[in-house]
């Protein structure tokens, strides 16, 4: 055993004026991480990029459908980056369209005051960023300075607070060592990347942690190099509140997906779901009564959570005939209910809205994903007691 105790340093070529920034850099600065042997990175020349991420978390693709309803996005099969408009009062959504760019993985998105901040790795291994006005009209395609990226990346909507101006905060995995690394975009101004350290071999999971705080708190999951998980809080000015932490000894086979993910009201990240890598069960990790739970099954692919408009708590997860199942935890309740076929042949992962009465929107449930004919099928979930509409298809290009 030994101490990660890597130093928390800002990556090169950074600058930024603003205090959120300053702050943040001072505060990591003298954080040490916590001793975690899973995320020491192996040993390798200095010069050598860091191995990238392993196949069991980059096979299958995995759109977005915005919690609020106002958009879809996802890689096309040209590896352009797609884009749906949600009319959230009437359930529905444009067909797709292109908005350029040429991308590795799974793009991401975020709310923005003017629409949404698209985010994505391009295929230099470098993070850029596109805003998308009124959800219809894109900006144009800007670099993200400072790192190179060997991971998708993950966004956070700083919820809005008296004057401030408007904040999100991306993570990725850095190309040459597979740490993490955060930078704050404040007005889509970006303040520069700071590594979190560690050695990860997943994509990132980040959600707010509930009650919300003023400035928030958000906690990261991550694989580590000894495909156990970990997990950090991080303080949007303050920093590190705690270090890398070892969720059990668990083997995870897929990406990590945090409760409250995307959420724009009902901020929880307080679970965590993954798939064993041994039993492609899939097991939770409740922060609040930590230890792992299995919830059975046999999972393809990676998990997909959603808090439906009761907030009770929703999985989509792929069997292994390629079908959806919809495992459910009514409110107040710690027991899930027992997964659901609700059918469909996907060949991708799933991607859950959840539901409520944000923008007239009037959804359970929704999600999206992909099917054998490279389209984005849905169904919506219209009330709690087994209510679905049929699957529909979403039209536009090709996807990936």
């Amino acid at each position: 055993m030994h101490d990660l105790a890597q130093s928390v340093h800002p990556a090169a070529g950074t600058a930024g004026p603003l205090r959120f920034r300053r702050a943040l850099v001072r505060t990591l600065t003298a954080v040490a991480l916590a001793s975690a042997v899973g995320l020491a990175a192996p040993a390798a020349p200095a010069v050598a990029a860091a191995p990238p991420l392993p196949s069991d978390v980059t096979a299958f693709s995995t759109p977005l459908i915005d919690p609020s309803g106002l958009f879809l996005i996802n890689r096309g099969l040209d590896n352009s980056i797609l884009f749906s408009r949600g009319v959230p009062a009437d359930n529905a959504y444009s067909d797709f369209f292109s908005i350029g760019g040429q991308i590795i993985g799974d793009p991401t998105a975020a709310i923005a005051p003017q629409g949404a901040q698209v985010f994505a790795r391009s295929v230099g291994n470098v993070p850029v960023t596109n805003l998308v006005v009124s959800y219809a009209f894109p900006t144009g395609f800007s670099t993200i300075p400072g790192l190179l990226i060997s991971s998708e990346i993950a966004a956070v909507r700083i919820p809005p607070q008296g004057s401030l101006p408007p904040m999100i905060r991306i993570f990725a995995r850095g190309q040459d060592d597979g740490a993490v690394y955060t930078n704050l975009l404040v007005n889509g101004d970006p303040q520069g990347w700071v590594s979190l350290g560690g050695f990860i071999t997943s994509e990132i999971s980040a959600a707010i942690i509930g009650p919300l705080g003023f400035p928030p708190d958000i906690r990261l999951v991550v694989r580590g190099g000894d495909n156990r998980l970990y997990a950090m809080v991080l303080n949007n000015v303050n920093g590190v509140v705690s270090g890398w932490t070892p969720l059990g000894n668990l083997i995870a086979g897929s990406n990590p997906s945090l409760s409250g993910q995307n959420a724009l009201t009902n901020f929880q990240g307080n679970e965590v779901f993954v798939v064993d890598a041994a039993s492609r069960a899939a097991f939770t990790w409740n922060f609040n009564s930590p230890g792992w739970v299995s919830l059975g099954g046999k999972v393809v692919g990676d998990i997909a959570v959603s808090t439906p408009s009761d907030f009770g708590l929703h999985l989509h997860v792929r069997g292994t005939t390629n079908a959806v199942y919809l495992n459910r935890r009514p409110p107040g309740s710690t027991r899930f209910g027992g997964y659901i076929n609700l059918g469909g042949v996907l060949t991708g992962n799933i991607s859950a809205s959840g539901g409520g009465a944000i923008n007239g929107r009037t959804v359970v449930d929704q999600f999206i994903t992909r099917t054998r004919e490279n389209g984005i099928s849905s169904r919506i979930q219209l009330n709690t007691v087994g209510g679905f509409t049929s699957f529909f298809n979403i039209n536009g290009p090709p996807q990936g």
